[in-house]
């Protein structure tokens, strides 16, 4: 009599048990039915990268991969892509557009390449009924097509540029602007920062503006020409980004000209480690991270039938010797 009581009392927890499961997986499906745009009964996310190999898209990239995978985890995705390579290059990025469509993907996280060329890509996928969201740039129809936009705002960034070498340099001068990749929103915005705040300076001259595609071999270029030309005249070099700015500020102290303030976007590791030893004064941190958070949280939100922001804005940082050690991560 005891055995057949606890061979009931064992049926009767191991059926609690595969009721409990059974209702922890309707819960799980119900919590991700937001996000599955197609309806096939699968939620599918796809990841448009602008390249591998730029120090801060590789920050961008990594943080993707570890926000898409936690949601995997927790039962809110089924699939993903992995970071689809458009090797900065639009019209790949468009053709990767195409794969995530075939792939039936419900939300692709974007990071265009360029502005106008990689526009295609975004207004492709949302016709097909995909939610885009937008990550680090824009392109010129993010605000009316993309389903959410999350980044920085990069007049901020260039205007915190300008600020910073006013301060440096209060007497004015001589400056050059590196450019990121012409055509980029974050190049165009960054520019326009630069000249809000310049344009009220008379004191400052720019001596050119010039392509160099966020290389830093480029940059170092642009750096020895001016020292050659300009001399004692220089007083800053102003980069879109860290690679460009380290290596500029790189040449000048080579040149014995450690006063030249280079500064760039981003808040490399590397930046903040020549901060740190006193090469370079200054960078204005892109928490590229926080910005990724934002995107994942957005998918959360759709599959559990939230509402979203349309933008979220995380802001520019300017670091100096005084901050660095609150974001430098030393290895």
């Amino acid at each position: 009599m005891r055995k057949k009581w606890m061979a009931a009392a064992l049926c009767m927890v191991m059926a609690a048990a595969l009721a409990g499961c059974g209702t922890q997986k309707e819960e799980s499906k119900e919590a991700k039915n937001g996000a599955d745009i197609n309806g096939d009964g699968k939620v599918v996310v796809g990841c448009l990268a602008k390249n591998l190999v730029d120090p801060f898209q590789v920050v961008l990239n990594s943080a993707v991969e570890e926000g898409v995978e936690a949601l995997m985890e927790e039962g809110i995705v089924d699939e993903w892509t992995g970071i689809l390579d458009a090797e900065s290059d639009a019209g790949k990025q468009v053709d990767r557009a195409s794969e995530c469509i075939s792939k039936q993907c419900d939300i692709v996280i974007m990071l265009p390449a360029e502005t106008t060329a990689s526009d295609p890509a975004l207004t492709s996928m949302a016709d097909a009924g995909i939610k885009v969201l937008m990550l680090n740039a824009k392109t010129d129809s993010t605000d009316e097509v993309a389903a959410s936009y999350s980044g920085s705002d990069d007049v901020e960034a260039g205007e915190k540029l300008a600020q910073y070498v006013i301060e440096q340099v209060p007497e004015g001068g001589k400056y050059a602007h590196c450019l990121g990749v012409v055509g980029n929103s974050a190049q165009i915005a960054r520019g326009e920062g630069i000249e809000n705040v310049m344009g009220e300076h008379p004191e400052f001259e720019c001596i050119g503006e010039f392509p160099c595609e966020w290389a830093a071999d480029k940059a170092a270029n642009v750096a020895t020409d001016m020292l050659n030309k300009y001399g004692k005249e220089l007083k800053a070099i102003i980069c879109d980004n860290d690679d460009m700015s380290s290596a500029a500020q790189q040449v000048c102290n080579n040149a014995g000209r450690d006063d030249i303030i280079c500064i760039g976007v981003d808040g490399s590791q590397t930046a903040m480690a020549m901060i740190k030893e006193g090469s370079l004064k200054g960078t204005i941190l892109q928490d590229g991270k926080a910005q990724v958070e934002q995107s994942v949280d957005v998918i959360r939100k759709m599959a559990e039938g939230e509402e979203y922001d349309k933008e979220i804005l995380v802001p520019f940082v300017t670091i100096t010797k005084e901050n660095v050690d609150d974001y430098y991560e030393e290895k």
